[in-house]
């Protein structure tokens, strides 16, 4: 086979030669071969280049090498290495020792995104199934590389070697280090399909370098023509992984119970002792572990309340049933419960997923998506001071929630605080429309939605019925509408908070979105109520909206009239079916009046509203009688059914009917 040779002068590319490819069967991985150095001004774009294709292909489909010449990081195997290319100058990049490109300009990934294309879709006759260990020992066989090297097709080629490379990513700029380059071993049995070689090499760890950015790349090439057959980066010996649950939130009654099923699997190479643990996270103040329970059941039916130990050959799985438990019955809140699974091979490797179980509360999920900033604590505060909680999903750390996950919530609050949300789109807007199309209620307040799209998308034009918008031109103070249940008598002001407001975009929607806010520029905030969904979208900062400000101007308002207008049955005026519900007093905590807002089931009959004490006496009656189907309000000013003024404290208002009851938790504070 002929040697291609690319040449570069800045965006000037020479294609010298080029060969073909014997028909052959195993899919190549893409070995990239760079020389480069800290002085060079070219390198950089070499190496982002490099990086950017990794991310696409994956370290499966592109493996890099960074061969240092004439600085700290060189050494005489590096020099010995470019002197086997003949590299007279640098940056270079040779992949699969058959396409060779000299120079780096800033566009370079244009020459090189072709090169890689084509190596990739190319089929090679030799598969490579490598395992290892890398110890931070400076033993010389204390580390050690073990690689299966099996022919699946005729292997048409000669004097082939098997290479054996230690490297370290000893920064952003530098990944990819050769460090170490280990005698390459001669193969000589391989020629037709079925034909296989084993080769371990054992190797020390310098103490100067990073264990925990240290790797393995293994490559066999014909030396002669110069050709890289395959290439492999060695896996992580132990890894595992907690995946497949079928949702992440539960909503239960007091005294109730929620069950997870997850997965948990060896996803390493080797087999691995992995010990399965439970706990809280996060606990309703006054609550301890036994007061509402956690524990997990594996497929034998042994439950455990702490650490396991599961003995799992690679690719094996356990599954488990996680289950929390409110054993107390008087208390409302949120559990994050969270199972772990650690390595015993490697310490290090842990896999952990949580689960929010609400007790008598509503599930929502708050993803804070503003870039790695602190501004979600408003809405957290605001959520509280109206009664609820909210499991927080930080976008940044965790990246943005699956559709599983989203399903798993009563409603889902998507704040982008004063990010761009330009990425915001693709799939998770196709996540957001699959959530409401299954029902759910959602918030999205991003003051940059709407000014940072590229693509028309179904989320915007069938779900928001935006039909177009201007940029940056937000008002000052955005004002209600008469009449409408989130934003009647609302004049929120919106100078001084941590965002610029004239950043919001103003936008034209359609039937059936109803206006909820406007400024004197235009529309910023709208409401859908269709197909069994709503969702609530505001193109100005939530967080620009006062705290201090009095009703209704304030987040608690704003928040607590959102949450309670998703908990009102859709559809009502076009007589759908009428359950039982109780929603959450509002305000909650309050002195002394409260309005609690409930639904009488179909059919109407029979319906008491009473108040309860911590004890579970009764206080005060508030309905007691035949009432139709449908929504309805009472209205509690702290008192007893002696018109007596009770004390601050904790009370639970109770709905009943004939079939049915349910319970809200009600703060009184004086």
């Amino acid at each position: 086979m002929l040697r291609r040779s690319v040449v570069v002068i800045g965006l000037a590319v020479a294609v010298l030669a080029a060969g073909t490819a014997p028909a052959v069967s195993a899919q190549r991985t893409v070995l990239a071969e760079m020389f480069g150095a800290t002085w060079c001004g070219y390198c950089p774009n070499g190496r982002i280049a490099l990086q950017e294709l990794q991310e696409t292909y994956g370290t499966e489909g592109l493996v890099c090498l960074y061969y240092h010449v004439g600085d700290a990081y060189a050494t005489a195997e590096t020099h010995n290495r470019a002197s086997y290319y003949t590299v007279g100058g640098i940056p270079e990049v040779n992949f699969d020792a058959e396409t060779e490109v000299v120079g780096a300009g800033t566009n370079i990934i244009e020459v090189y995104e072709p090169i890689v294309a084509s190596h990739f879709a190319e089929s090679v006759p030799v598969t490579l199934t490598t395992e290892g260990i890398i110890y931070a020992s400076g033993d010389p066989d204390s580390s050690w590389v073990t690689t299966v090297f099996k022919a699946v097709d005729t292997v048409p080629y000669g004097d082939l070697r098997a290479y054996f490379i230690v490297y370290e990513n000893t920064s952003e700029v530098y990944p990819w280090t050769v460090r170490d380059m280990l005698p390459p071993s001669t193969v000589t049995t391989l020629a037709a399909a079925g034909d296989s070689i084993v080769i371990t090499k054992k190797f020390k760890v310098d103490a100067a370098w990073n264990l925990d950015e240290l790797h393995v790349a293994v490559f066999i090439e014909d030396t002669n023509p110069k050709l890289v057959l395959n290439a492999q980066l060695m896996p992580a010996p132990f890894a595992n992984s907690l995946d497949h649950a079928d949702r992440y939130a539960t909503e239960i009654d007091y005294f109730g119970e929620a069950i997870y099923h997850i997965v948990l699997e060896n996803t390493g190479v080797m087999a691995d002792v992995i010990t399965v643990d439970i706990g809280h996270d996060i606990l309703p103040d006054g609550l301890g572990p036994w007061d509402w329970v956690a524990f997990y059941c594996d497929t034998d039916g042994a439950c455990h309340f702490g650490p396991w130990d599961y003995v799992l050959e690679p690719a094996e799985k356990e599954t488990f049933d996680v289950h929390m438990t409110d054993g107390v019955g008087h208390t409302q809140g949120m559990a994050l419960t969270t199972l772990t699974a650690t390595s015993s091979g490697d310490t290090s490797i842990v896999s952990s997923e949580s689960f929010a179980t609400f007790v008598d509360l509503p599930s929502i999920l708050l993803v804070d998506d503003d870039g790695g900033a602190d501004h979600e604590t408003y809405l957290e505060t605001a959520l509280s001071d109206t009664g609820y909680t909210a499991m927080v999903w930080d976008a940044e750390v965790r990246s943005r929630p699956c559709l599983t996950r989203l399903n798993s919530y009563w409603a889902v609050l998507w704040t982008t605080g004063g990010g761009t949300a330009g990425d915001l789109g693709g799939s998770c807007e196709n996540n957001m429309a699959a959530y409401l199309d299954g029902g759910g209620n959602l918030l999205l307040a991003s003051m940059e939605f709407l000014s940072s799209r590229v693509n028309t998308l179904a989320f915007r034009t069938d779900y928001l019925h935006i039909d177009s918008w201007t940029n940056d031109n937000g008002g000052f103070v955005v004002t209600g509408v008469t009449g409408n249940a989130i934003s009647d008598g609302m004049s929120l002001n919106l100078l001084g908070g941590p965002f610029a407001p004239n950043a919001s975009d103003v936008f034209v929607s359609n039937s059936p979105a109803d206006v909820v806010f406007t400024s004197e520029i235009g529309t910023e905030g709208i409401r859908v109520d269709e197909n069994g969904h709503k969702v609530v979208f505001l193109s100005f900062p939530f967080e620009d909206v006062k705290t201090t400000e009095a009703d209704p101007d304030n987040q608690k308002t704003l928040i607590g009239r959102i949450l309670n207008w998703f908990n009102l049955p859709t559809g009502i005026e076009d007589g759908e079916v009428h359950r039982l519900a109780l929603h959450q007093n509002y305000p909650n905590p309050f002195n002394p009046v409260t309005s609690v807002a409930f639904t009488v089931p179909e059919g109407g009959g029979s319906v008491s509203l009473t108040v309860h004490n911590v004890n579970g006496q009764v206080v005060r009656t508030l309905v007691d009688s035949e009432l139709p189907a449908g929504p309805a309000l009472a209205v509690w000013d702290g008192t007893d059914d002696s018109g007596l003024p009770l004390a601050s404290g904790i009370y639970f208002a109770r709905l009943a009917s004939r079939e049915d009851s349910a319970f809200r938790k009600m703060t009184l504070l004086k």
